[in-house]
């Protein structure tokens, strides 16, 4: 059984925005309003501490029981967290709510993806960008999903147009690569993470796909080049590159 060697990029959340106008101060609590504690979750998120972000979206909640916003925000913070299950059933919330809400829309398929439902999720990135067409991460993460499937064509095609929308979209150009990848068409992968890293040049996951691709290139001394530059930027990215040279991808590559 062959190992897949090849990275996608992580799905992109997106964040949901709140017009605090429009959210008056609830009299139960006269110290924050619903607006203050959205915003508190937001810098939270923003540093990272996704359990704190939790506790404050959760309070927003409890002032406000149908502020979209906020469970679209606390489905977002129980995907960070790996509970993709919770993450579900409260971005479900969120869109009874507001059916159509993009960004519920998005961070449910992210989360569907996780919980191996691609086709539900395809599903749910299609509404999302029915709605909003010119969200490029939409399309990025649609193109994930479709890539998942095998269907490679689909995906490229979603790809096209996300960097038409953002031209400056390295994780889009990555996500291109791979497509090629598994296509067989190595020298447009390879062109595809060159843009990526170009973009961005301390990617490290479309330095060690352009590791692979030189592999399945048969251009070993060029794997090895990214292997030196990714030892600096990501030690276990490094490790696995340089592992796969010798310990079974280049026999992987070969068979496929």
């Amino acid at each position: 059984m062959q190992r897949n060697w090849i990275l996608l990029t992580k799905v992109l959340l997106l964040l949901a925005a709140c017009a605090s106008t429009a959210i008056a101060q609830d009299s139960s609590d006269p110290g924050k309003s619903a607006a203050q504690h959205f915003a508190e979750g937001v810098a939270s998120h923003n540093a990272r501490d996704f359990e704190q972000a939790i506790v404050s979206f959760k309070k927003a909640i409890e002032l406000k029981p149908d502020f979209a916003e906020a469970y679209c925000s606390l489905g977002s913070e129980y995907y960070q967290v790996q509970n993709f299950e919770l993450a579900i059933e409260v971005l479900h919330r969120a869109l009874q709510l507001r059916p159509n809400y993009a960004v519920a829309l998005n961070n449910l398929g992210a989360a569907l993806l996780e919980t191996g439902k691609p086709q539900e999720a395809i599903a749910a990135y299609e509404r999302a960008i029915a709605l909003e067409p010119s969200r490029a991460e939409i399309r990025s993460n649609l193109a994930r999903a479709l890539s998942q499937l095998g269907h490679y064509d689909a995906a490229l095609g979603q790809l096209e147009n996300a960097v038409k929308l953002k031209p400056h979209f390295c994780e889009a150009y990555n996500n291109m690569g791979v497509a090629y990848f598994h296509k067989g068409m190595y020298k447009r992968a390879k062109n595809s993470f060159l843009q990526a890293i170009k973009l961005n040049q301390e990617y490290a996951d479309a330095i060690y796909n352009l590791g692979v691709v030189e592999l399945a290139r048969k251009q070993k001394s060029e794997a090895i080049a990214q292997y030196q530059r990714l030892k600096n930027l990501n030690s276990g990215l490094a490790v696995t590159l340089y592992d796969g040279m010798y310990k079974g991808m280049i026999l992987d590559l070969r068979n496929k």
